[in-house]
């Protein structure tokens, strides 16, 4: 058994976070995701990079002030690390330090200077020294761009902030540095205070200027990027716009629209206009100063979600909104033009479990299966990290409500269960009201004309109370045909109910096949919690409180039943060889229960463990409480698994089985991901990271893995050079280099090895490609005896000589083993006599 596993964030984690950024040539969108920071393609939208490297939560991303090919990384690890984002290099990786600390501090974000080329401003959490005057708390510190030679920093400001602070934004050309501190207040720091030095220290706050009182609570900020001006947005949708902030005369006016509490704000980059977005998913353009009336806006509506972050480029044609649907949007001549979707969160949940219907696995199409949309289920891909679509279940329009306190009731998606083909989806939906509650189960047959699931029966009320649990089985009738089942237990009514389609051999699209109820059971009129099939559908095992029951599905007797000292929290069977345990979690033990000897097999004490998961393929199987997580083994061994501090309140569980694993060491055929009531996806994994995808190279290993020499890695150029390297059976040497063209395949490897920020112009690359296609290499006795032969050949017809030759050069390294015939259809000497003569004129 492995004893080396822990707990991490999957790949799938939020890309909204924190604000994105866009390349200067507007190619590129870059944005934080865990411990990772992803890289897509603006006009592709596919995921082109995905930086590694980071041991905790990435915090913010910055483009390297004197160098817009590279950026820079912060994370709460204590690193800043700097890429090369283009070729998804690392490049280095600095720790951070301030003057009275040793140890490494986490890092909360990096805001840049404007007009400065050699510094940076970041955020830190100190934990206090010698030298300060507070013990504790969170500093600014500004820091050169020069990583190969930091020292340690000069902070901004002698105060130590207690709070983290918020919506940090620096304006005036650089001079200062807005931030919302309190829950009632924001500070401006003067970065000009002490002359025109760059690393100055202050002896007092003197530089702090006066805190400057809102009549709301304030939400976000934003600093004017060249005047002395900070606009405030608050929680009753105001937008303050102070003027003249660097003095103690400070002046404000209001701008109102928004309903709901203002999220984000930016000014475009000339300062010309002000952007605006909340929680009515309304991107809004105000005019500013002396560019126009700021009563002159423009909208932009039906953004989908909340807007949570607004950037834009530097020359203010491309504006990108992050979204709290986990979605960004690139915005283009007022027009959405690219969406980047990342696993969608329902910002509807705040407070509640946002994956209520948990973690299931969706075997035809291999994806993971959660809430999504509001009323909806996401179908995520595993294999290509992107969300493949929504899948409408409750078919209902979502508004926002008049305030945060009171928005609308919309209908859940609470249980979610799969054939093991996949032919079949159940679901249970509830919405809950004032006075009444409404609760439907659906089926859905899998259609594969539109590759869809389609919905074929619709069964009001199945319990009284809602349902608990629901599970489908493929059983074994008498008759050895295969017939589908289902289970539905209910919360209240302390039953469970069988439920059959009506035409056995249906496959959904017949008129009048339905599902109906066929039996149900109950056992001493105690509470129902949950029921499961064995792995060949043959025995039903339902929780009843304390007892855990067997029953024949078909016949829906009771078969045995046993009782337990404490309430049974979770029952599974085991799988394959093992398929005759049954495994047992308890508030106080875990017990594996042999049902063909009737007895206990292993027992451990004192484990506490929620709920169950098995392994389809092994004899493991793993328990998980809110903050605790083991492994068993039906040979009697058991692991705990570590838990970091941000995997806590786990709800549920499931395996997944990956059908495109391949042999690379990162494949995996089978993981566990876990769903966290905060709205986390997490990954059981070893310790050692050895399944999770590599870490990003740094320079000097990646020119130790060129893409010419990694076939493994499937684009296009590697698929090429891979296929001028196949290998005919028992070729030699000498034959394998005449037919690939040698130095033509070294020129593209050179290519492909080189980095995009010292590529030559195309020019240069097609004259070099071309003259290494015409390179002479044949002793002169063999080209000659190759021209006589060519003069010795008939003339073609006119339409034979239009038609186009292939040329495969003989070139290699011992000429005189050269073969002398060549691939395909030999060039004549007119051909090569007029290409060469086209040639000499282009050069």
């Amino acid at each position: 058994m492995d004893d080396a596993l822990t707990i991490r964030l999957a790949d799938t984690e939020s890309i909204t976070s924190y604000s994105p950024i866009v390349s200067k040539d507007k190619r590129f969108l870059l944005c934080c995701s865990g411990c990772d920071v992803k890289v897509y393609s603006i006009r592709s939208g596919q995921c082109v990079h995905v930086l590694r490297g980071h041991q905790d939560l990435v915090t913010s991303v910055l483009f390297n002030p004197a160098n817009q090919f590279q950026v820079l990384s912060s994370s709460l690890d204590g690193t800043i690390k700097r890429w090369n984002f283009e070729d998804g290099v690392l490049i280095n990786t600095t720790t951070p330090r301030c003057l009275d600390s040793s140890t490494p501090l986490a890092v909360y974000g990096m805001y840049d200077l404007p007009n400065d080329k050699k510094h940076f401003i970041y955020l830190i959490k100190t934990s206090g020294g010698d030298n300060s005057e507070e013990k504790g708390g969170y500093r600014f510190l500004k820091q050169t761009v020069q990583m190969e030679t930091w020292s340690t920093a000069d902070f901004i400001s002698t105060r130590t902030m207690k709070k983290l602070p918020s919506h940090v934004s620096i304006g005036g050309k650089g001079s200062f540095l807005a931030a919302i501190i309190s829950t009632n207040e924001f500070d401006v720091f003067n970065l000009l205070k002490g002359g025109n030095s760059l690393r100055h220290r202050v002896s007092n706050d003197s530089n702090v200027v006066e805190v400057m009182q809102c009549l709301a609570k304030p939400t976000c900020l934003a600093a004017h990027p060249s005047e002395d001006c900070v606009a405030v947005g608050h929680a009753d949708g105001k937008i303050n716009i102070w003027s003249n902030v660097l003095s103690k005369k400070a002046k404000h006016s209001w701008v109102a629209w928004h309903a709901l509490p203002v999220l984000s704000l930016k000014f475009t980059p000339e300062g010309s206009y002000l952007l605006s977005g909340g929680h009515e998913s309304v991107l809004v353009k105000w005019c500013h100063g002396a560019y126009g009336n700021p009563a002159q806006r423009e909208y932009l509506p039906r953004l989908g979600a909340p807007v949570a972050h607004i950037n834009s480029s530097e020359d203010n044609s491309v504006y990108v909104t992050s979204h709290l649907d986990n979605s960004i949007k690139v915005v283009r001549n007022w027009i959405v033009v690219q969406i980047f979707q990342g696993l969608t969160r329902d910002h509807l949940s705040a407070g509640k479990d946002a994956f209520v219907a948990g973690v299931n696995f969706e075997p035809r199409s291999g994806a993971l299966v959660l809430n999504g949309l509001p009323g909806h289920l996401q179908f995520y891909s595993l294999n290509e990290d992107t969300l493949l679509y929504n899948l409408d279940i409750v078919g209902q329009n979502y508004t926002s409500g008049d305030s945060l306190a009171h928005q609308h009731n919309y209908t859940r998606i609470e249980l979610v269960d799969f054939t093991a083909d996949g032919s079949w989806m159940v679901t249970v939906e509830r919405w809950s009201g004032s006075y009444s509650e409404q609760c439907r189960m659906k089926l859905w047959f899998y259609d594969t004309e539109t590759s869809s699931y389609v919905l074929n029966t619709d069964i009001d009320r199945p319990h009284q109370g809602g349902v608990a649990s629901v599970r489908f089985s493929m059983c074994a009738s008498e008759d050895d045909s295969q017939t589908i089942m289902l289970v539905s237990v209910g919360s209240a009514d302390r039953k469970f109910k069988l439920w059959r389609i009506t035409d056995s051999q249906s496959d959904g699209r017949k008129s009048g096949s339905s599902w109906r109820m066929e039996s149900t059971g109950y056992y001493k009129n105690k509470n129902c919690l949950s029921a499961e099939f064995s792995d060949d559908g043959s025995i039903l095992a339902v929780i009843f409180a304390n007892s855990l029951t067997l029953w024949d599905p078909f016949e829906n007797q009771l078969c045995t039943a046993f009782d337990l000292k404490s309430d049974i929290k979770s029952a599974k069977f085991c799988h394959g060889a093992q398929a005759n345990y049954i495994a047992i979690a308890t508030e106080n033990d875990v017990i594996l229960w042999d049902l063909l000897a009737y007895s206990e097999k292993y027992k451990w004490e004192g484990v506490s463990c929620k709920f169950l998961v098995v392994d389809p393929l092994s004899d493991f199987f793993l328990g998980f409480s809110a903050n605790a997580g083991y492994i068993f083994s039906c040979s009697g061994d058991m692991k705990s698994i570590d838990f970091p501090s941000y995997a806590r309140n786990i709800t549920t569980a499931a395996f997944t089985t990956n059908k495109q694993a391949t042999t690379a060491p990162h494949s995996v055929k089978r993981r566990v991901y876990l769903s966290s009531s905060t709205g986390s996806l997490l990954v059981v994994d070893d310790k050692d990271v050895a399944h999770r995808p590599d870490v990003t190279p740094t320079v000097e290993e990646a020119s130790k893995n060129r893409l010419a020499k990694n076939y493994q890695q499937l684009t296009p150029l590697a698929n090429l050079l891979a296929g001028n390297l196949v290998q005919q059976n028992r070729d030699s040497k000498a034959q394998i280099d005449s037919r690939r063209g040698l130095a033509a395949t070294q020129l593209v490897q050179q290519i492909g090895e080189t980095s995009c920020v010292a590529m030559p112009s195309i020019n240069t690359l097609c004259r070099a490609f071309i003259h290494s296609l015409l390179m002479d290499t044949l002793p002169k006795s063999k080209r000659k005896q190759d021209e006589d032969s060519e003069s010795e050949m008939e003339v073609e017809s006119s339409d034979s000589e239009n038609e186009e030759s292939v040329l495969r050069k003989p070139l290699v390294d011992d000429v005189s083993n050269a073969p002398q015939e060549t691939a395909g259809r030999r060039l004549r000497k007119s051909d090569v006599l007029d290409f060469r003569n086209a040639w000499q004129k282009i050069k």
